[in-house]
């Protein structure tokens, strides 16, 4: 077997979580969301739920799944309709692509031309395509390099690769009932958008070897860009892949009968390579540089001519395949569809490509041929070889398609400039935050955001985050939900009077919180991925009655109890989704937000500082993130009062106290003196626990350094931070339910005291 894909039989299966422990974590997430009133509606619907003979057969057709299948998930009759963190596909909010901004090309000093780093750029990834289909991709790995343990089993296990294959050659295709991927294995293609327009150029071979150098496909470009210019048009089809999945899906039906053979080069594309006509004016000192550099190459720009046309880059990106966007003045990104293209491959692959352009130093110093991927050869320059010439792809539009795609034009325009990007640099990095303050990075910037619109909007959000499950066969991700009642009393106290120390205990236990939650989705047991299942189950009950006939049949008398409450899609449309994901190769990282009214946070977190890129339709966006900032900062001074200083108070007073007779000190009736004696002075104090005992290590999974997932074994033995397996309240301890039968036999998961049943259960 190939080497990239040589340990994939050796990774487990993603488990299928428990009905009643997916419904835990659920009302834990909506305890802070809701009123009581609401609250103690959906726990009584919890309660039907579990107790409800139909939704235990949705579970058993799950669990059916998984035993034929390597991941339920991806199984037929659920796939499509499973939400991603996003949600539905399309909405009233900017098209639902992240993005990564690659820093500036390693040989600045030469000033790289546009077409000139579209083409370095473009040849690394045809390397790194080639490597794939060879096999000799290394593949991904856990590597903790925060234990020092180097018996430690978990390093070195195999993440799956399966993901690689939906990088290259892919489509996202509206269906009924939600997307689906069209995928094609032996693509030799890319398109290039200029100016709205789409060139089609064959660049590998048939046994795959890529056809031009670099310097060959500069030139390409060169012409493709110089075409566009005179072949102008005033429609592009790519518009519609901004639409509501609904209106896309139409118009992608219409196309297809109309341009069957145009449609069907683009969908088999490795790539898209969109080619900007625009660019920021990076000698200009206003501050907001990187806010124009980020609006760019993300959506494009929106330009109306004198005749009224869009002549903006907005119509120069196709956002149903992953696009590399190169501006005018050589600014590079990848864009891609978050909904089949999983955020860590593209890391990988973006990550490659960038330290492959580095290597080109390398070889221009000894002449050798530096790469990272050997044996991938180009087809040599030879008199008697002809090489492909690129095809412009030209499109029969009826008036009606015409018409839709001014509609989609003129709507995406508007989003455009209803939503804002804004950039901010926090000099606070790992080196301060894990080395110094002890504390996980990703969860220590999760929960300032928390606080941080706590602080403006006096309320906690519905907020996800991805954590990769790629420890399982043909796993993505699992988003977590931040918020719980554990973090609304911290950003209570925060804005309040409540002593530092207080603060800071409740701060460490919400970093606690998180990790847990973290750790509990990247094996596999999170939630969110769990409901939707139950949720596709239902919507597409037909095909699994027809999979599973030994099955009781999934009837249609009646919706689901819990599943389906309005209560629930609080979870479902987050109003704030943040993300962390990036390395040395990444100027920048974004998303956007679920809903109109949302913000969508992508960092990167650097030795140094942290990178945020923050986005909203008509929210303060920089006010967000100046006062994100500040919490920043409040924190760096509650942490100096509360550990450092006291570390030092404790010093000057163990040598104060070892200077006195200890019969003085025992005699000494002072209230304060005993509880400030260090315990090796007096060890019968035990009320004194340091702080520092409540520091645990971290779960920055999409803090991918060097493109390894985070292991999460992490140290917790000198953690006392308090327990919820004294919960009052337990969903698993109500004789009322029923045993409810899971393929996952884990201990139900406590939620504690956030749950306020009624009393007749």
């Amino acid at each position: 077997m190939p080497v990239t894909f040589e340990k994939e039989d050796e990774l487990p299966q993603l488990p299928l979580p428990n009905l009643k422990d997916s419904v835990e974590q659920a009302l834990t997430a909506l305890k802070p969301l809701l009123s009581d009133f609401e609250f103690n509606k959906i726990v009584e619907n919890a309660h039907e739920l579990l107790n409800s003979s139909q939704v235990q057969n949705l579970q058993n057709h799950l669990i059916e799944l998984s035993k034929s299948t390597d991941n339920y998930l991806n199984s037929e009759g659920i796939f499509s309709t499973t939400s991603n963190v996003y949600g539905d596909l399309r909405g009233q909010t900017l098209p639902r692509n992240p993005f990564f901004i690659l820093e500036d090309d390693p040989m600045i000093n030469f000033a790289p031309s546009q077409e000139y780093r579209a083409a370095v750029l473009t040849t690394s990834s045809l390397r790194f395509i080639v490597a794939l289909k060879q096999g000799t991709l290394k593949p991904d790995i856990i590597n903790n390099n925060n234990n020092n343990n180097n018996n430690n089993n978990n390093n070195n296990q195999p993440l799956t690769m399966s993901s690689y294959h939906n990088l290259f050659g892919t489509t996202v295709i509206p269906s009924n009932n939600g997307v689906g991927l069209k995928k094609s294995i032996n693509s030799k293609h890319i398109i290039f958008l200029s100016r709205g327009q789409f060139y089609s150029l064959t660049v590998l071979s048939e046994n795959d070897q890529i056809w031009f150098t670099k310097h060959e496909l500069s030139s390409i470009i060169k012409n493709i860009i110089n075409d566009s210019m005179y072949e102008k048009s005033k429609f592009n089809v790519g518009t519609f892949t901004s639409e509501s999945k609904s209106i896309w899906k139409m118009a992608r039906l219409k196309l297809e009968n109309s341009n069957p053979d145009e449609m069907k080069i683009i969908d088999s594309a490795l790539f898209i390579v969109s080619l900007d006509h625009d660019s920021f004016d990076s000698n200009n000192n206003s501050n907001n540089i990187d806010d124009n550099k980020i609006q760019l190459v993300s959506h494009g720009t929106s330009k109306i001519d004198k005749n009224g046309f869009q002549n903006g880059t907005c119509i120069n990106r196709y956002y149903d395949k992953m696009n590399l966007v190169v501006t005018k003045n050589a600014t590079a990104a990848c864009i891609y569809p978050a909904s089949i293209i999983d955020g860590t491959t593209v890391l990988r692959f973006i990550s490659d490509i960038y330290t492959d352009s580095v290597l080109r130093l390398a070889r221009m110093i000894n002449g050798k041929n530096y790469t990272l991927w050997t044996e991938i050869n180009t087809v040599p320059i030879d008199s008697k070889i002809v090489k492909p010439t690129y095809n412009h792809i030209k499109f029969n539009l009826s008036n009606e398609i015409c018409n839709g795609l001014h509609l989609a034009e003129s709507r995406l325009a508007d989003i455009i400039n209803q939503h804002e990007y804004v950039s901010k640099k926090i000099n606070m990095g790992n080196r301060y935050i894990r080395e110094k303050m002890k504390l996980p990075s990703d969860s220590f910037v999760q929960i300032c955001i928390q606080i941080t619109y706590f602080a403006l909007y006096g309320k906690c959000p519905s907020t996800f985050e991805p954590v990769s499950t790629r420890r399982f066969k043909d796993a993505r991700t699992e988003p977590i939900c931040i918020q719980n009642e554990t973090l609304l009393n911290l950003c209570q106290s925060f804005i309040s009077q409540t002593p530092d120390i207080d603060k800071w205990k409740l701060f460490l236990d919400s970093i606690k919180n998180h990790k847990e939650m973290s750790k509990k989705a990247s094996m596999g047991l999170g939630f969110e991925r769990h409901l939707s299942a139950l949720r596709s189950a239902f919507i597409q009950r037909d095909i699994l009655n027809n999979l599973h006939p030994n099955l009781q049949p999934i009837e249609n008398d009646k919706i689901p109890p819990f599943i389906f409450n309005p209560l629930l899609e609080t979870l479902y449309k987050p109003e704030l989704i943040a993300a962390n994901c990036g390395n040395p190769a990444l100027d920048y990282f974004g998303i956007t937000p679920s809903i109109p009214s949302g913000f969508g946070f992508g960092y990167i977190i650097k030795d140094d500082y942290i990178t945020i890129v923050g986005s909203s339709q008509w929210r303060q966006t920089k006010r967000f993130l100046d006062t994100l900032e500040r919490v920043f900062l409040n924190l760096k001074q509650i942490w100096k009062n509360v550990i450092l200083n006291n570390s030092t108070r404790d010093k000057e007073l163990k040598t104060y106290v070892e200077s006195i007779p200890m019969s003085m000190i025992t005699s000494n009736n002072s209230t304060w003196l005993p509880s400030l004696i260090p315990k090796s002075i007096n060890p019968t104090k035990n009320n004194s626990s340091k702080v520092d005992d409540y520091i645990l290590g971290g779960y920055d999974y999409f803090d991918v350094e060097q493109l390894n997932v985070r292991s999460e074994m992490t140290s917790r033995v000198q953690s006392r931070a308090i327990s919820r397996v004294n919960s009052q309240v337990n969903l698993g301890k109500s004789p009322s339910f029923r045993n409810v039968n899971s393929a996952n036999t884990e201990k139900p998961y406590n939620i504690g005291r956030l749950l306020t049943l009624p009393n007749e259960f």
